[in-house]
């Protein structure tokens, strides 16, 4: 015997009303509304960089950390590659994204993050000033061809335009793919 909602039941009791619930939980379920697989959202994280908010797609960034302090120095490094970071028993290098665009070198803050990139075999920390935090966009706001001037043209091809505000796409498989981003000696 079985205690169901205070009353004794026997087993073969309890097995038909679980029968019972799965016949019409069946039921209820050929009456929902299918789902479609088209997903028309592009996730993005957003930061700054020189001076100017960018977003990222999420698949491009593989993590974030806090700045570390303790980012041992390379000799013979360009002065954008900060070093290498002791991250989870792995080295990291850790570049400033600034400093690689020739601009003035990030100072390290608590908003200060390291966005961690594994793209086309390359495994590196960028700094940035500060990060916002993930956004999502329709893919019909995307505005295709949306180059950007200055420093930071050679990495942006694409924008989302929500509501007349303007959200540049920084496109990281451009910077790993920039043979300047791939020398860090001097």
């Amino acid at each position: 015997m079985i205690e169901l909602d205070g009353q004794l039941v026997s087993a073969q009791e309890s097995l038909d009303i679980l029968a019972e619930m799965e016949q019409r939980s069946r039921a209820a379920a050929t009456r929902l509304p299918q789902l479609t697989q088209t997903r028309d959202i592009w996730d993005g994280l957003v930061f700054t960089v020189a001076g100017a908010r960018v977003v990222a797609a999420m698949n491009e960034v593989s993590e974030m950390l806090p700045f570390q302090e303790r980012i041992t120095h390379v000799p013979g490094a360009k002065p954008w590659m900060l070093g290498l970071a002791n991250v989870r028993s792995s080295l990291l290098p850790v570049i400033d994204l600034q400093a690689f665009l020739g601009l003035k070198a990030i100072v390290p803050s608590k908003s200060t993050r390291i966005l961690v990139l594994r793209l086309r075999g390359l495994v590196v920390g960028l700094v940035v000033p500060s990060v916002q935090g993930m956004r999502h966009f329709s893919k019909s706001d995307k505005l295709p061809n949306a180059r950007m001037k200055g420093v930071l043209g050679a990495y942006v091809y694409d924008a989302f335009n929500v509501g007349g505000e303007v959200w540049p796409v920084f496109n990281m498989h451009a910077l790993a793919a920039d043979p300047g981003f791939r020398s860090a000696a001097q």
